[in-house]
């Protein structure tokens, strides 16, 4: 390929080169001190804290259970209800996470006796009518307090800006940035759920993020919700 003058070129050429950036103003790395990187527990506890599962616990147990608990049917096989703990919280979190890695055809097969499909960590760690109540009652955000308008992101928008904020706070990162989109396979029922053929998983929630170009780590991110915001404004 021939060679152009870079000025005023307009032709792709084989490599290239570095753009030459002003020096970065600022330090770069963690922002906060994990003792043990190799303990996949305590990296993950420096996102998913103890404030996030307090936030979860009331919004389920104090708030919207509170709200609704003389809507709900309570048939007599229904444990009498319990206030829900911290650590109830977390046991519940990761079974949920386990659902994801072993794949049964329906919810109940979880505490399945059956020799031929039981899990026998779901038992042991929650009973099934525990985890239907918890479940009955999971919730993220008060209906009826709200200081600002999410739009469609009404329903998680107390937990998207928890993260979104650790993002930011927990890692400064380094100069070159890159513009990324992420889909987060998703089949049911949602008004900004996005079509891409393209993709492996096709339909799904589309998420526009900010990341670290060497790494890849998630600086920042704005979950797509059909609601007329332009891309160009997203970017900026």
């Amino acid at each position: 390929m021939e060679n152009f003058d870079d000025k005023t070129s307009d032709v792709w050429c084989k490599t290239d080169k570095k753009p030459s950036n002003e020096p970065l103003l600022g330090t770069t790395g963690l922002n906060i001190v994990i003792d043990s990187p190799e303990s996949v527990v305590e990296v993950l506890s420096s996102s998913i804290s103890d404030n996030l599962i307090l936030l979860l616990t009331e919004q389920s147990t104090t708030v919207y259970y509170s709200q609704n608990a003389e809507k709900w049917e309570v048939s007599p096989k229904t444990l009498k209800w319990s206030s829900i703990t911290p650590e109830e919280m977390r046991k519940f979190l990761r079974l949920i996470i386990l659902m994801g890695q072993v794949r049964k055809e329906n919810i109940r097969d979880y505490w399945s006796t059956d020799p031929t499909i039981s899990t026998p960590i779901f038992p042991h760690t929650m009973s099934r009518n525990r985890f239907y109540s918890i479940w009955q009652a999971w919730h993220f955000s008060d209906n009826r307090q709200q200081t600002q308008d999410p739009g469609r992101l009404l329903k998680m928008w107390p937990v998207y800006e928890y993260f979104v904020q650790k993002f930011r706070s927990v890692y400064n990162p380094k100069q070159e940035l890159s513009l990324d989109e992420a889909m987060i396979p998703w089949w049911g029922c949602l008004k900004f759920r996005t079509y891409n053929p393209r993709k492996i998983a096709k339909y799904g929630v589309l998420v526009r993020m900010v990341c670290e170009a060497v790494s890849g780590y998630i600086c920042n991110m704005e979950i797509y919700s059909a609601e007329g915001k332009k891309l160009e404004d997203t970017v900026l």
